[in-house]
């Protein structure tokens, strides 16, 4: 049986210690479970979950949370764990590392046993998969990537975006202003990122004022393999990631952008400075209910002509 009987309080910890921001997280609970929470309160996003899930669909939940969000340390303390091996949390692990593998600190979890095993089973169930294991627990003497991020190694001159009378738009959903970008029917993605790269300077996002492109196919963080479309700064030193489909853009493609700003959080940019735009032909519902509670992720539309 999958679902052990935990204290629910033990849940709500877990969700309090995730590293995203409440808000990243209330958009991932959105966005994954077509779960709407309000408020920053983790004992309502447990009682969300239980509602809308059940005890085994919450647990689940929780668990996935635990993995996506938790970092590559704590998978890889997990993977060691659900491969027999005996693991003890550093004290300069992550906090949810610690709830589940340090049970000598005076927070731990009543049930912390039972919460590792459900973490563990649903860990096997999915089969989590890392670029990298941690060195520490296989033994590798190769680090993982670090140093400053994208925007502190781009060499070169951030590109402003246009402003008004521009030569393309593209038009905000939360608040559209004149017409927007028309596209070729038949251009594929990597046809999209091409043109809004070589364009930049001649399109207008929508915003009082330009935002700077500073590069594209970037990693955010030292702890994902994922790399983001386009990336870009703002002038009161806002830090963008740009998700481009030339689909409809739907809850996976949210739940992506909604990564990426957690992986700009967690490699030290404050989450107050970090920002999202997911720029498609259009958007599906559960998108556009995701948007509307999230004011941190702009969508922007284009069109499809023949």
């Amino acid at each position: 049986m999958f679902f052990h009987n935990v204290n629910e309080e033990d849940f709500i910890e877990l969700l309090g210690a995730l590293p995203d921001s409440p808000a990243v997280t209330r958009a991932h609970l959105l966005g994954a479970f077509d779960v709407i929470v309000a408020g920053d309160d983790p004992r309502a996003w447990w009682n969300a979950l239980l509602m809308d899930r059940g005890d085994e669909g919450a647990a689940k939940a929780v668990a996935q949370l635990v993995l996506s969000k938790g970092g590559r340390r704590l998978v890889s303390l997990i993977r060691a764990e659900a491969a027999g091996r005996d693991v003890v949390a550093r004290a300069d692990d992550p906090k949810l590392a610690r709830l589940l593998f340090d049970s000598s600190q005076e927070e731990f979890l009543d049930d912390q046993w039972e919460l590792k095993s459900i973490v563990c089973d649903y860990y096997e169930e999915t089969q989590v998969v890392l670029e990298d294991d941690d060195p520490d627990l296989d033994g590798s003497e190769e680090d993982a990537e670090d140093g400053p991020s994208i925007f502190d190694r781009f060499s070169g001159k951030p590109r402003p975006s246009a402003g008004r009378g521009a030569k393309w738009v593209l038009e905000r959903i939360q608040n559209p202003p004149r017409g927007f970008l028309p596209v070729p029917d038949r251009w594929k993605e990597k046809d999209l990122d091409g043109f809004i790269w070589a364009n930049w300077e001649s399109i207008d996002f929508g915003f009082d004022r330009p935002i700077y492109l500073v590069g594209k196919q970037q990693r955010l963080s030292a702890n994902t393999s994922d790399r983001v479309d386009l990336v870009a700064r703002g002038r009161s030193g806002e830090h963008i990631a740009i998700e481009l489909k030339i689909v409809e853009a739907r809850r996976g493609d949210y739940t992506q952008l909604t990564s990426y700003l957690g992986n700009m959080e967690s490699s030290g940019v404050p989450a107050d400075k970090v920002r999202g735009i997911l720029v498609a032909p259009a958007f599906s519902q559960k998108v556009l209910n995701s948007a509307a509670i999230e004011p941190r992720i702009t969508l922007l539309r284009f069109s499809k002509v023949p």
